[in-house]
């Protein structure tokens, strides 16, 4: 495998990286497996998914190879080029393990496919981005659709989320604002950009009410509606959309997003749900991670009162790198990327490229990565 030279000459960089660190030893296996050891000691396309891109953003081409090893043959049959990811590995009803849900979730495949591409960018693995274009031509063919109105839609899956009547049960959070960007730019000819347009104007009308996103929602032919399976709810989930802006440069979602800082003036912590068409509070005491995902919102909008409130929840929540006192997958994704963000162990530019702190601090030192 050809390796920039950042991976020899700036390996020192990342060592206190102590969130990565105590997330590898905890939730990755040797093989490669993510596991969410809260949730029956599953596998997701999703863990795996972060799981690249964390190690990337850590240097380690190491781990990323054996996650993405690992990825592919047990939950794309051996081959990431022709088969999605399957988005759910774990113990059968008959005790054995291996692929529980064949169904591909969306937002998995993409964070798959920009890992790939950009690793193969930052470390000069040309494979990688061959096999990124293939997810991509796999997402393209079974995941992005044109409703006939015009509208291009990333669905969360090839099947089951296509309704009656020409709706569509979607979820927001599976569509990075910098993604979108970062792909509508290396394929001018794809559909991303009218994706991202879309994306943009849906999440807009969405937050209209009271600048909250909910987790899922179903669009057609009649706009916008909730229903018992997609309720105006935003939680676990939607937290992600307000991560994603803060990550993005100049994002046309954070102004409409507001709902989220004016709840924390009076809240010590975000709300575990919230009704998104009053604002009201469902239900409060959110996880850790929930406050590690705003972050960078919260730096966007230049909020350091409640930077300096979250960061408050996540140290009484410290166990020496860990979260809690029974670690939970999710809130260390989140406090990955949050806290990552914040900290400056990495940084989106206004393309969509990754910037690792490795790649820049790098640069400075030899002048060459």
């Amino acid at each position: 495998m050809a390796v920039a030279v950042c991976t020899a000459g700036c390996g020192w960089l990342d060592r206190d990286w102590s969130r990565w660190d105590a997330f590898y030893r905890h939730f990755v296996q040797d093989d490669g497996r993510v596991i969410d050891r809260t949730d029956g000691a599953r596998s997701t396309s999703e863990s795996q998914a972060y799981g690249l891109f964390f190690a990337l953003v850590a240097n380690r081409p190491d781990v990323f190879a054996s996650i993405l090893s690992w990825t592919s043959s047990n939950l794309a049959q051996g081959d990431l080029t022709k088969q999605l990811p399957a988005w759910l590995w774990g113990e059968k009803d008959d005790g054995s393990w291996g692929v529980v849900d064949p169904n591909p979730a969306s937002d998995a495949d993409l964070w798959i496919a920009y890992s790939l591409m950009e690793a193969s960018r930052l470390w000069d693995v040309p494979q990688y981005e061959i096999i990124a274009t293939e997810v991509l031509a796999n997402v393209l063919e079974r995941e992005v659709i044109r409703t006939e109105d015009g509208v291009s839609l990333l669905l969360p899956a090839p099947d089951g989320f296509e309704l009656d009547g020409g709706r569509y049960r979607l979820n927001p959070s599976y569509l990075p604002e910098f993604q979108l960007r970062y792909l509508a730019e290396s394929n001018p000819g794809g559909p991303w950009a009218a994706l991202l347009a879309n994306h943009n104007r849906l999440t807009a009308e969405i937050a209209r009410a009271a600048g909250f996103v909910p987790d899922w929602f179903v669009y057609g032919p009649e706009g916008i509606e909730f229903t018992e399976d997609a309720p105006a709810i935003g939680s676990y989930d939607a937290i992600r959309v307000y991560l994603w802006a803060g990550m993005t440069p100049d994002s046309d979602q954070l102004s409409v997003l507001g709902g989220m800082r004016r709840f924390l003036v009076n809240h010590d912590r975000p709300p575990e749900r919230v009704n998104v068409e009053s604002g009201e509070l469902i239900s409060g005491g959110a996880p850790v991670g929930f406050s590690a995902a705003l972050l960078p919102y919260l730096k966007a909008l230049g909020d350091d009162t409640s930077i300096r409130a979250q960061q408050s929840v996540i140290e009484e929540a410290d166990r020496g790198g860990l979260l809690g006192d029974v670690p939970a997958y999710y809130d260390h994704v989140l406090s990955l990327f949050g806290e990552g963000h914040l900290e400056g162990w990495y940084r989106i530019d206004a393309s969509g490229r990754l910037i690792p702190k490795w790649e820049r601090s790098c640069w400075l030192i030899f002048g060459d990565c």
